[in-house]
């Protein structure tokens, strides 16, 4: 993996201590990755409508308020100003519905909560080298 192209992600999840390990897997896989959590969905729409520069990709917990997972993306999508950012849902559900319906209305991923801490650092690092090194993201305005 090269370690050389910085990504600003933004993490949306209300479990402090899912924040904790996301945030120290990033660590672990590169110096490059900014990542700054939100806890609800009023926090993220605010940070994302803050005329702050945006984030690269957003990681949002499915169920950051309980069945408005497709609520959220979709919200994201209609913004002209947020409709090109890439959304990676990540959840503990499996459920074959949960995943349809993410990437039906508009997220770019949808990944299981790995339940170690080592296949969290394994995950995130193929996520990081793929969304920093592989892809072309969106210019933000």
């Amino acid at each position: 993996m090269i370690d050389n192209s910085s990504l600003h992600i933004l993490l949306a999840d209300d479990d402090v201590d899912d924040q904790f390990l996301v945030k120290e897997a990033f660590t672990e896989v590169s110096k490059n990755v900014q990542c700054e959590s939100v806890s609800s969905e009023k926090e993220l729409f605010a940070r994302l409508e803050s005329g702050n520069h945006l984030p690269d990709l957003v990681i949002l917990d499915w169920n950051l308020r309980p069945g408005a997972g497709s609520d959220i993306v979709q919200s994201i999508r209609r913004n002209p100003v947020t409709s090109s950012l890439p959304i990676l849902v990540m959840s503990t559900s499996s459920v074959t519905e949960d995943i349809k319906h993410a990437y039906l209305q508009g997220a770019n991923s949808y990944i299981i909560k790995p339940s170690s801490y080592a296949d969290l650092v394994r995950t995130f690092a193929s996520l990081y080298d793929f969304w920093a090194n592989i892809v072309k993201l969106p210019p933000h305005n």
